[in-house]
């Protein structure tokens, strides 16, 4: 279990599409991670499989390929992590199981020296009832508040403190973002459908 609150980055080293995808990243991290634990790469849940000092390695299966952005992104690139809160940890953020939805795309972009507002596109129309304003999401792994939303389109504020900390300050117009939608709603609608 992870809140979005993203504890560093890493640079991306490879992504190498074989029989098993493995992904490959370079990391400074705080706190000791071994083989075996969960690290939320991008908001997605993946399992470290290899370390060596800074380098980590995960596998990947096909539908968390599928789903996720990993594939639009180039060696280099700035990738959010977070370690999993712990039963005694400090929960700052939303609950994110780091099961990601898919991925909607950056529609504009308003940065100022307060808050800054991204609106996203989401195709996915069976979305909108979880999309709630003042509910959550988190994109790229990073929890945050819906501002405001429509049909097929959403909107968040992301303070200063979090746009300069998260891959968000690098986004561009057009770009996919993985996504996931407010579990607690998800669970809520599944109770009630099916009871």
């Amino acid at each position: 279990m992870f809140t979005g609150l993203i504890a560093t980055t890493a640079s991306l080293v490879a992504l190498e599409k074989k029989n098993n995808p493995v992904l490959a990243l370079r990391v400074a991290l705080d706190k000791p991670v071994a083989v075996g634990d969960s690290v939320a790469v991008d908001g997605i849940c993946l399992t470290v499989i290899e370390r060596k000092k800074d380098l980590l390695r995960f596998n990947l299966a096909a539908p968390t390929l599928k789903l996720a952005n990993l594939q639009d992104r180039a060696k280099g690139a700035a990738l959010n992590i977070e370690l999993p809160v712990t039963p005694n940890g400090f929960l700052g953020g939303h609950l994110v199981s780091g099961h990601i939805d898919g991925t909607v795309r950056l529609r504009s972009v308003n940065k100022s020296a307060g808050n800054s507002r991204f609106s996203f596109t989401f195709r996915e129309r069976a979305w909108r009832k979880f999309i709630i304003e003042r509910g959550s999401v988190a994109l790229n792994g990073v929890s945050l508040t819906v501002a405001e939303v429509s049909a097929s389109w959403f909107a968040v504020e992301i303070i200063p403190q979090t746009l300069a900390t998260t891959n968000l300050k690098l986004l561009r117009v057009g770009e996919r973002v993985n996504i996931e939608l407010d579990q607690i709603g998800k669970y809520l609608f599944n109770f009630n459908k099916y009871s």
